[in-house]
């Protein structure tokens, strides 16, 4: 009997990652969740990982591989949003921690998704950006920046895994419609945020066989 594939989705615990992971799994994807600091595999294997650390990455992905492997997707849903503040009263501090969240952590998931597909010849990733990773806006600079260069890191990565059959692609979705973001805008026009369902079946779509042709791509939503 073939083994279903495997799929790895950081952020699992957040609010897009839950619906990513019950989207892959109802595709017949086993999924292995990164959920704060510990990636499961349902009763296979636990194991640590520190987004800070690349070689905690490094290795947690090789050892989901290794254990449930192939890797044939990984969606990264990790990221994190700080806005209100101008230019000129942004600390540093803000700019690095979002930085570390929003870029770093993509350097690290594509590193050790790409350690391990390279090998194979084949898997697919997507990556959750941001549409400010399009522009600027007044009171996010800090937050814009780190998407912008979210997104460079992703493109650039996918240009060079063309060549080993890696396909990588970006999703960059406005408001999400998520308890979080109601109760921080109670009086927003709701009528053009995405629903989760929607964006997990973009992301689940892109790490499919089905989008074979879709490489390179920053699809907007």
């Amino acid at each position: 009997m073939t083994k279903s594939p495997l799929a790895i989705v950081t952020g699992a615990n957040g609010n897009l990652g839950t619906a990513v992971v019950s989207r892959l799994t109802a595709s017949n994807f086993r999924v292995a969740r990164v959920e704060h600091n510990v990636m499961h595999l349902d009763d296979e294997f636990d194991c640590e990982v520190d987004f800070k650390d690349p070689e905690s990455v490094m290795r947690a992905f090789g050892e989901a591989a290794r254990r449930a492997g192939p890797l044939r997707a990984v969606v990264h849903t990790i990221g994190s949003f700080r806005g209100g503040r101008n230019v000129i009263d942004a600390e540093g501090a803000m700019f690095l921690e979002l930085f570390q969240t929003n870029v770093m952590t993509t350097v690290y998931t594509l590193r050790a998704a790409l350690a391990a597909m390279k090998p194979q010849g084949e898997g697919n990733i997507a990556v959750v950006c941001s549409r400010d990773a399009n522009h600027g806006r007044a009171g996010s600079s800090a937050y814009a920046a780190s998407k912008a260069a979210q997104l460079r890191v992703v493109e650039s990565a996918a240009a060079e895994a063309r060549s080993f059959g890696v396909r990588i692609n970006a999703v960059l979705p406005g408001t999400l419609d998520t308890p979080q973001n109601r109760a921080a805008m109670p009086d927003a026009d709701r009528s053009s945020w995405l629903q989760l369902r929607d964006v997990a079946d973009v992301l689940t779509y892109l790490v499919s066989n089905t989008s074979a042709a879709v490489h390179g791509q920053a699809i907007t939503l």
